[in-house]
């Protein structure tokens, strides 16, 4: 009998619904909201160098998945409200910081004595692939923006193309003649390979040559002395 008793304390007590622990699975949409977040204020701060459109993509991404995960938090009763909260907050100061450093970088960016332009200038217009915008910068020096096309040297660069957009670059593309310039770096400037966006600025010239990394003809040459 003192054995039935026994064993009959041993056995396991029904757990009334009311024990259970709280489980509710965690959004998958607010902790993903949390990465990127964190990965727009790092574009936020490299501005600079990743290019403003993607900087504002990866925040506003953040946002679109920080909102999704608050929705499906609030749908299905889900956890995770912390995550969803911290990736919004983090893509929203992503999108201040970066406009700020953008402002700013424009502001200080430009070297004394040169003038800004883009590739916009340098464009074929009127059935001439050389335009009047191009011809009016021959001589004069300037600061432009772009991405170096790779060839076999990483390190310790002095010759090199600048091409538009990093998508030719990256993926072994030939880029439009009028997208190239061949920089040449004045003694003692050197650059070692970089993927993101560079800062040129020196004498440019409206001069046909063959451009190093095998990408043929270039029109455009620019004899720098200031690169970052």
């Amino acid at each position: 009998m003192e054995n039935d008793r026994q064993v009959l304390a041993d056995e396991p007590k029904p757990v009334s619904p009311k024990e259970l622990p709280d489980y509710r699975p965690v959004s998958s949409a607010a902790t993903i909201s949390l990465f990127v977040g964190l990965f727009a204020m790092l574009a936020a701060v490299l501005v600079a160098d990743v290019g403003i459109a993607t900087f504002i993509g990866v925040a506003i991404l953040g946002l679109l998945i920080g909102l999704r995960g608050l929705s499906s938090i609030k749908r299905y009763d889900m956890a995770g409200l912390g995550f969803a909260r911290a990736g919004l907050g983090l893509s929203v100061l992503a999108l201040f910081t970066g406009a700020g450093v953008h402002l700013y970088e424009s502001m200080t960016e430009v070297p004394e004595g040169s003038v800004l332009i883009t590739y916009a200038a340098l464009q074929p217009k009127g059935g001439e692939m050389i335009p009047d915008s191009a011809k009016a910068l021959d001589g004069k020096k300037v600061f432009i923006k772009g991405y170096m096309y790779p060839g076999d040297q990483t390190k310790g660069i002095k010759e090199f193309v600048l091409c538009r957009d990093n998508g030719t670059c990256c993926f072994g593309g030939q880029p439009k003649l009028t997208d190239m310039i061949q920089v040449q770096l004045k003694e003692p400037l050197t650059v070692d390979f970089h993927s993101g966006l560079r800062h040129i600025a020196g004498n440019f010239k409206v001069e046909q040559s063959i451009g190093p990394s095998s990408v043929g003809t270039v029109l455009y040459k620019l004899e720098a002395d200031y690169a970052r």
